[in-house]
Order: structure tokens, then sequence, then C-alpha cells
């Protein structure tokens, strides 16, 4: 892996053990914001990928699937629909820059 990724820092290769752990009592906002900005701008411009839909809930079940490869959320940190209202919210009211 440490080959890989020397030889290799354009490839991301993230291990389950790599996971950003979101316990309990965690701000699950603030670690997750400035990654669903990314995200969104990435299938906004259609650089790693596109929207699998248009409507809302399209949108965050996509989102949420990609921030599953980042983080481990444990149970009691945050409950899956509290996640989706809050990927929403990001995605649609406060737009995170």
């Amino acid at each position: 892996m440490r080959i890989v990724r020397s030889c290799h820092p354009e490839v991301t290769i993230i291990l389950p053990k790599e996971k950003i752990q979101v316990r309990a009592g965690d701000d699950v906002r603030a670690l997750i914001a400035p990654y669903v900005a990314i995200i969104r701008r990435a299938l906004d411009e259609g650089k790693v990928g596109k929207w699998h839909g248009t409507s809302s809930d399209c949108c965050v079940k996509q989102v949420h699937r990609i921030l599953n490869h980042y983080f481990h959320f444990y149970p009691g940190s945050i409950t899956e629909p509290e996640l989706h209202v809050m990927i929403e919210d990001m995605l649609y009211v406060h737009k995170v820059r």
C-alpha cells in the first residue's frame, strides 16, 4: 500500500480501518460538511461522475453512499433519517461551500 501511495499519489486507497470514526457525541455536521461540499461540487461539474437522479431523495442517497466510504458511523452517533435530513439541508438549504 505504501508503494502504491508513494508512486501514485493521485490514487485514493481507503481501508476499512482508515475510515473516520464517528462516535456518539461527535459533531457530525462539522465532520461531514467539507466532504458533502466536495462531493456536490464534483458531481455538479461531472468530474468524478454524475448525479444518478434529479430528485432530492436520489441525491441524498447518493451522497450518503459516498460518505460511507469515508466515515464509519457508530450506533448512537446519528440515525439514518437524521443523517439524510442533515445531508439534504447541506445540499439544498444551506448549500455548504
